[in-house]
Parts: C-alpha cells; sequence; structure tokens
C-alpha cells in the first residue's frame, strides 16, 4: 500500500509538472485571424507580381499594349517590313549600325555618358530622340540646342521635311529646339521665333543623321490613331522606306542610370513592390494597435463557485506567473503575511 507521505509527494509532483502554458490549439484560435490576413496578403502579392511579371508596361516599350505603350506603331512598321528589334542594353545601341539603321532612343536624359558618346560618334544611319536636355545633345551633337519649352497641341508641321509635311498637323510640343543646319518643323502655333520648333534635324559629332522630337506623346497608342501621329511616327522611324531596321531602346530596370550613373534600389525592384511594402506595413501597424490594446488594471471579483483554498491559491498564482505580475505577487503575499501576523501578535495598525 502506499503510505499518506507517498501520496502526498505524488500528488505534490504531479501538480509541479503541470503544463501552465497556452496549448496549440488555444493559440491557433488566438491568431488565426492573424494569420488569414497575412496568408491573404501574401498571396495578393504574389499574385500582382506575377501578373505584372506576365505583362510588358512602360511608356513608348514596343512591347506594350497599354494606353502608354507604343505596340501599335511598332506593329505598323513590321507591316511595312522594316524590322523592329527591341533592346534593353544602352551600351550595344551603336554596335554595327548601317546606313539604313535607325536607333531610336524614348529617354535619352537617363543613360549614361558611356552609351551616349558611342551615339555621338555614329557616321551612318539615323539616331532618333525623345525631349532631350542640352546636356545629353552637347555628347551627341553640336548643331542642335534646346531653348525652352512649350505645351503639347495639335500643331501644323510649317516645314520643308518630306515626312512632316506627309504626316501634316500632329501632336506635338514638350521641349523646344533650334538646328543650325537641318529643318525646324511644329514650331510654336502664335508664329513667333519659326526658327525654333517640336521637331527638328541636324547630324551627330560623327556625321549621322539625328532627328529630335520635343515629345512623344503623338507615338503612344492612345493617339497614334489622332490626326497626323501615326504618319509622323512612321515617318519619322524609316516607314518611307529610309530604313530596314530599327533599334528600339527600352531600358530594364537598373541597366540605364542617371547620367552620374549611380541608381537607387528604386532603380532595379519592381513598380509594384512599393505600394506592397506600404500595404504591409499598414497592416502590421493595424496589427498592433488591436493586438496591443490595453486592459486595465486588475480588479478583485468574487469567486462565482466555492472552491478549494489551495486550487484558487494556485490558480491565482498561474494568472500572476503568466502576466508576468511579479510585482502584484510579491504585494498579495505581503497583504496576506500582514494580514495574518498583524491580530496574532498582537500589533495595532
Amino acid at each position: 500500500m502506499t503510505s499518506p507521505t507517498e501520496s502526498a509527494t505524488a500528488e505534490a509532483g504531479a501538480r509541479d509538472t503541470t503544463v501552465t502554458g497556452a496549448t496549440g490549439r488555444t493559440v491557433w484560435r488566438r491568431y488565426r485571424l492573424v494569420l488569414l490576413v497575412l496568408v491573404v496578403i501574401a498571396l495578393a502579392a504574389a499574385a500582382i507580381g506575377v501578373a505584372k511579371a506576365r505583362s510588358v508596361g512602360g511608356r513608348l516599350d514596343p512591347q506594350a499594349a497599354d494606353p502608354r505603350g507604343a505596340r501599335a506603331l511598332a506593329t505598323l512598321l513590321r507591316d511595312r517590313g522594316v524590322d523592329v528589334r527591341r533592346t534593353t542594353d544602352p551600351q550595344g545601341l551603336a554596335a554595327d549600325v548601317g546606313s539604313r539603321t535607325i536607333v531610336f532612343v524614348p529617354f535619352p536624359d537617363v543613360l549614361p555618358d558611356s552609351a551616349l558618346r558611342p551615339l555621338g560618334e555614329l557616321g551612318l544611319g539615323t539616331v532618333v530622340l525623345i525631349d532631350p536636355e542640352t546636356d545629353t545633345l552637347s555628347t551627341i551633337t553640336d548643331e542642335v540646342q534646346r531653348t525652352g519649352d512649350r505645351v503639347v497641341e495639335v500643331t501644323a508641321p510649317r516645314c520643308s521635311d518630306p515626312g512632316a509635311e506627309a504626316a501634316g498637323a500632329a501632336l506635338t510640343g514638350g521641349g523646344l529646339y533650334r538646328t543650325s543646319s537641318g529643318d525646324t518643323c511644329y514650331p510654336a502655333p502664335d508664329g513667333n521665333e519659326d526658327d525654333q520648333g517640336a521637331l527638328v534635324s541636324g547630324r551627330t559629332l560623327g556625321g549621322a543623321r539625328l532627328v529630335v522630337l520635343g515629345d512623344g506623346t503623338a507615338l503612344t497608342n492612345r493617339a497614334l490613331d489622332e490626326n497626323g501621329n501615326a504618319a509622323l511616327g512612321l515617318n519619322l522611324l524609316g516607314a518611307d522606306g529610309s530604313a530596314e531596321e530599327v533599334r528600339w531602346l527600352a531600358p530594364a530596370p537598373g541597366s540605364a542610370v542617371g547620367a552620374d550613373d549611380s541608381g537607387g534600389l528604386s532603380d532595379i525592384l519592381p513598380g509594384w513592390v512599393l505600394p506592397a511594402v506600404v500595404q504591409l506595413l499598414v497592416a502590421g501597424l493595424l496589427l498592433m494597435l488591436w493586438r496591443g490594446r490595453r486592459l486595465g488594471p486588475p480588479v478583485t471579483e468574487p469567486l462565482p463557485v466555492v472552491v478549494r483554498a489551495a486550487e484558487a491559491v494556485e490558480g491565482r498564482a498561474r494568472l500572476y506567473r503568466r502576466a508576468q505580475a511579479r510585482d502584484r505577487a510579491a504585494e498579495a503575499l505581503r497583504s496576506g503575511a500582514l494580514a495574518r501576523l498583524v491580530p496574532r501578535l498582537g500589533i495595532e495598525s
């Protein structure tokens, strides 16, 4: 038989080994909503990333079908026998350029000097630039200068350039330029300063033909079917029989940076990453505000049922331990000790 002492010892050991932490089921019930929200956000971010990766976007990109892209113009060029070659490498634009090759650079200002200088040294072919700044032009040519800006609007060509005359009125504007050797087309509608235009031609430092257009809106999918925009774009890029190949630069993220040849993290990340990160941060902040609310100080409440004193003490001790309320536990011990010692010792409080 088991002695009373051994039974008491076994019971005390069982109580000591009792698991007091939250069970897996309790944790799941407590945090399942939070986990569900995080899973939904992760799946949404993944879906957005896959959709962005499968679709081509970007202003004046020959493969982009969105309103800012230029897929319609590239398709018309191919239908007329012009080989449109999309490239994302700005360093290789000037390699093996022939007399019937057009190098089209929609965003020349983002290219480093190491990519602009070979374009300026070209002696064959045609270089077409969209809205270049003064520093960019000085690296490529000494015949064309930027003189200002004007609003983008439908304007008559008013020049002798055959391609512009055939296109007629088109959506032009943006940068204004002056040339010392070529044609000046699409000047301001008010007639002032006819030596400046939104479309000018000249020569590169190496002798190749240079065409500068002040704004590329007329070449986008959204505006191509308006006025003479399509004819202007086709004539600029060789559909009139002047070219067999168009090298169309569509810089990949991180492949083209500013003139100082230094880029940040945003240059190599897809555009959806920053909004997704911001949404996750906002969701995390709201989650912290929701889960971090204060419940207020503990209050004394009568027990709903009569229980053994030992069980009440053990239950309260577990609550104190779970809440890490050492100060309140110590205060409770001191108060209980004083309540028992003062009457027995006859000390007046």
